[in-house]
């Protein structure tokens, strides 16, 4: 990296202890930026644009959109990880997704989304999936750099006793962590283990108060809810060392942070396959069908009894997805974008 590169990072404004994927992506790559050498601020609306190289923004929020329009006004490069896709589960789903160019202009949400990314300079997508996602459901043609998810390597390190003591739990469990909520599908992983005598954790903020309630109505005494734990808390690092299984059936993810750091644990991994998770963990995870309880109790049951070779898989995750790495692949996305004239993303 240039030493002298000064990057501007534009996430969510609200905040809180438990950040999303987005925040966290967002605030690890700064760090491991500055780490290189680079400078990387966070800035907002009321920031001089003149003082930055690139302005690197995270997600697609309607309220960024007069910011990448002042930054760009003033000849500073934009960038955008869009980190977005749609679920895709379904037939209907995907019908709907590959039409949206059509009902696209009937949509207010659709039409900003679109023009952020019109206009970026170049877009950083988390996987090759995310890219073709993106591509096709806003019909564009810019270019298209990824620079995937990253992971921090202190979650290899995890020791099991600290989550065991602090809670009370003995003995193999499958531990799931995120949000409490519809895309999470905590619901269809809990009726999965029903009658298997697999304990379940499940571990995460209940943002949707029908949704939490849906799933206590399933829940059987092998499941247990947890609180949030902050991502830096060691607690978080202990769980997925103690777990045996770690379970993230989502409807979607992009990929889902936890999984990485459960991997790097060396938790068996069993994770949706749409948003990209199979480019991360190619063999070293099982990919079902998240809208088949079936399908997701087959899976659990394989990774529990399977030969698994914790070591391998750790090494594969940390061979390529620390942040170090990461940030080594965003600094050579922002010198493709330095200097060249505004990209036009339209088709």
């Amino acid at each position: 990296c240039t030493l002298s590169m000064r990057i501007a990072f534009l996430r969510q404004f609200h905040s809180n202890l438990w950040f999303s994927g987005a925040q966290i992506q967002a605030l690890q790559m700064a760090e491991a930026l500055r780490n290189l050498g680079v400078t990387v601020e966070f800035v907002g609306a009321d920031c001089r644009a003149e003082s930055y190289d690139v302005l690197h923004v995270f997600g697609l929020y309607a309220e960024y959109l007069p910011i990448i329009h002042q930054y760009r006004r003033r000849g500073v490069s934009v960038v955008v990880s869009p980190i977005f896709f749609k679920d895709v589960s379904t037939l209907l789903k995907r019908v709907l997704a590959a039409a949206a160019p059509g009902w696209g202009s009937f949509s207010r949400v659709y039409r900003i989304q679109r023009e952020i990314l019109r206009n970026a300079d170049a877009l950083l997508p988390n996987t090759q999936a995310e890219a073709q996602f993106v591509g096709r459901y806003f019909r564009l043609r810019c270019p298209m750099i990824v620079v995937p998810n990253g992971v921090d390597p202190r979650f290899a390190a995890g020791e099991p006793r600290l989550f065991r003591q602090t809670f009370g739990i003995e003995g193999d469990f499958v531990l799931n962590i995120g949000r409490i909520e519809r895309r999470k599908n905590q619901w269809r992983l809990i009726q999965a283990l029903r009658g298997t005598g697999l304990p379940l954790v499940v571990i995460g903020e209940c943002i949707s108060r029908k949704y939490g309630l849906r799933c206590q109505q399933v829940r059987g005494a092998e499941v247990q809810f947890l609180p949030a734990l902050p991502h830096d808390s060691p607690l978080l690092a202990s769980a997925y060392a103690a777990c045996r299984v770690f379970a993230l059936p989502s409807l979607l993810e992009t990929p889902g942070l936890a999984a990485l750091e459960a991997g790097v644990a060396g938790a068996r991994i069993v994770v949706t396959p749409y948003g990209g998770a199979p480019e991360y963990f190619q063999a070293f995870a099982r990919y079902p069908n998240p809208r088949s309880v079936k399908a997701i109790r087959a899976a659990i049951l394989e990774a529990w009894d399977a030969p698994h070779d914790a070591e391998a898989q750790s090494q594969f995750l940390l061979s390529r997805y620390t942040w170090n790495a990461v940030a080594q692949q965003a600094c050579q996305a922002y010198h493709q974008v330095i200097g060249r004239l505004h990209a036009d993303c339209g088709m």
